[in-house]
């Protein structure tokens, strides 16, 4: 299992007048990143991928995820070319997700 930070964060922007803090939104850009064309997505898939999209638009400041959905997650970050320096703090937070062990409750 995976614990993923989703907390929003902030990047320094330069701007006309100087620099500016600029909220990056982390849920709205993952998921975007997640319905990349070049990820194919289709039928079933496309499903999957949507259901995993609810369920992080629905949780908190963290989400913990088991292995399959956080390898979408990955595979979506791998593939998506569009990224620029605001999105390093996103790409970090995904290829370095926390590994954590939860016990099965008998």
């Amino acid at each position: 299992m995976r614990k993923l930070n989703l907390e929003n964060y902030v990047n320094k922007i330069r701007t006309n007048e100087g620099f500016k803090d600029v909220e990056y939104f982390t849920k709205d850009s993952l998921i975007f990143m997640m319905f990349d064309r070049r990820l194919q997505l289709a039928g079933t898939k496309l499903l999957e991928q949507n259901i995993l999209a609810e369920k992080i638009l629905k949780a908190g400041k963290e989400i913990i995820l088991e292995e399959a959905e956080y390898n979408k997650i990955k595979m979506a970050i791998d593939t998506f070319t569009g990224c620029g320096r605001e999105e390093v703090e996103l790409v970090k937070r995904v290829l370095e997700c926390q590994e954590i062990d939860i016990e099965e409750k008998k």
